[in-house]
């Protein structure tokens, strides 16, 4: 029970190496306790606690004559490693995300987000405010979409009967650019909020899609693109409360034609408690948020109220899926 009840020491503890990048100084080698120190702008004796703990939960390795070097957990926190979790580890430390976990008896209590209780504010009013806390925390969803498999959803589901998709708050458009370039025959929108559109020419330039795709300005509470083949929604619904999930689904219902399918791709919650990180990811939704990891029959039972049939589930990795609708 100790050990679970100080098992925030260890995020922490990363957190930390990450902040100061000691995965990429290693990058060439081991190194001494001075050299990082030195390669870091931190202090040796403290640096070499930390480093130590790590270690001996196999992130970082201490040799024999007190340098330390990579192990393969690590590696993952290097910022030009593929998948790396150093972004995402920069949230799980930020002062804003804990002080809003510091709220979960709140939520418990009254279903309402702990972020909202410490701050007066939705955790994105706060960031639309907060530069430096919107870039961790853009950066760390970047970095977890990567690692949660995500992005292997435009292999793995059939476009070859699709001309034209839109990918609901699609953000910067990552996904639809490679939805486009895994899929050349097709003609892509990105819908966002327009200042969030405005910034994603260049991205979808570079990655020589941006002649096949529209830029689409809104707001997805008032209304969506109409009459798009397919919608998409990545990691989106489980942000919103059902009462705001249903207005969103509704929106898309009402500017789907009849044959046109709608993809969420979305973790699912074990219909019983199993091991894994769901039931933790669940309440990390409930104190920033409000909002939930949602079951496969939970999200029949919404998507049925917003006038959709379930069709099937397309399973990728690490409980991610993507749920295919259609009106119904």
């Amino acid at each position: 029970m100790v050990q679970m009840a100080t098992s925030f020491w260890v995020p922490l503890a990363i957190h930390t190496a990450a902040k100061w990048r000691v995965a990429d100084v290693l990058e060439d080698g081991s190194k001494t306790v001075a050299e990082l120190a030195r390669a870091t702008d931190t202090q040796e004796d403290p640096l070499r606690r930390v480093l130590r703990a790590l270690a001996s939960l196999g992130i970082f390795a201490e040799t024999e004559d007190g340098r330390f070097a990579h192990t393969p957990m690590s590696r993952t926190l290097r910022s030009d490693a593929p998948g790396s979790l150093r972004d995402f580890m920069m949230m799980i430390g930020a002062d804003w995300y804990w002080r809003a976990w510091g709220q979960l008896p709140h939520s418990i209590k009254t279903t309402q987000p702990g972020f909202d209780q410490v701050f007066g504010e939705p955790v994105f009013e706060y960031l639309s405010k907060h530069a430096e806390a919107a870039t961790v925390f853009n950066r760390a969803m970047t970095g977890f979409s990567a690692m949660s498999g995500a992005e292997v959803a435009p292999e793995r589901y059939d476009f070859s009967q699709v001309k034209t998709v839109v990918d609901v708050a699609g953000g910067h458009g990552s996904f639809l650019a490679r939805v486009l370039k895994t899929h050349p025959h097709l003609r892509g929108g990105l819908f966002d909020q327009p200042a969030v559109v405005a910034e994603a020419q260049a991205m979808l330039a570079e990655s020589g899609v941006a002649d096949r795709c529209t830029l689409l300005g809104g707001d997805f509470f008032e209304s969506v693109p109409e009459s798009y083949d397919v919608y998409m929604m990545k990691m989106i619904i489980h942000d919103w409360k059902d009462a705001q999930a249903l207005r969103i689904l509704q929106n898309c219902r009402k500017a789907m034609l009849r044959d046109a399918k709608l993809l969420l791709v979305e973790q699912l919650m074990p219909e019983r408690a199993v091991p894994g990180p769901h039931h933790f990811i669940d309440l990390a939704m409930l104190s920033m948020l409000g909002s939930k990891v949602r079951t496969v029959t939970e999200f029949r039972a919404l998507l049925a109220q917003a006038g959709f049939e379930l069709t099937r589930t397309i399973d990728l990795v690490h409980g991610f899926a993507i749920l295919e609708s259609k009106p119904s």
